[in-house]
């Protein structure tokens, strides 16, 4: 019974934060493209220049979920995106993962799952499952008070309904 209640719960504040992002509230993020679906497949038409354009993703961030902190540091190369998982301290956790630029194609291979852009703009990058691939959809969408946040989208299943989660990434020095 409890646990049917927490995952209700979840539910609900989910939801409610959802609700809240697409209304785009005072100091709450806002998906300026939340009801749209992403393309079924990664595009494969991007260049350095379309990279070139998530410049302001680059720096050092701090996400909570739920009570727990995160942290990572991002920066852009001419042809990636170099993702590092950071402790506390800022020294690295774990080996960075690379969105690489391949024959117009921007994404990341993690073991079986491949994820790439479908759409990359000035103020937002979307990844879909490769093709042949299974795994979740994500976006991360550029704040105008200098945050961004990373939207997680996750199908449904035929045990779990469709579900999302939203992380607000907001800037970090680590602890000296």
């Amino acid at each position: 019974m409890l646990i049917r209640f927490c995952i209700v719960l979840t539910t609900c504040v989910i939801s409610l934060s959802i609700a809240a992002c697409k209304q785009g509230g005072t100091g709450e993020p806002r998906i300026t493209n939340a009801d749209s679906k992403p393309a079924a497949t990664p595009s494969n038409k991007f260049t350095a220049n379309d990279i070139a354009k998530l410049k302001w993703i680059e720096g050092t961030w701090r996400g909570m979920d739920g009570d727990k902190p995160f942290y990572e540091r991002y920066k852009i190369e001419p042809t990636a995106m170099v993702v590092e998982g950071l402790k506390e301290d800022g020294s690295p956790d774990g080996e960075p993962s690379r969105f690489e630029l391949k024959d117009g194609e921007f994404g990341k291979t993690q073991g079986d799952k491949r994820s790439a852009a479908s759409e990359i703009s000035d103020t937002h990058v979307q990844f879909v499952p490769g093709v042949g691939s299974k795994g979740n959809n994500f976006r991360f969408e550029h704040q105008s008070d200098g945050t961004w946040i990373a939207l997680l989208e996750w199908p449904a299943t035929a045990d779990k309904p469709a579900r999302q989660k939203i992380y607000k990434m907001e800037p970090w020095q680590p602890k000296k």
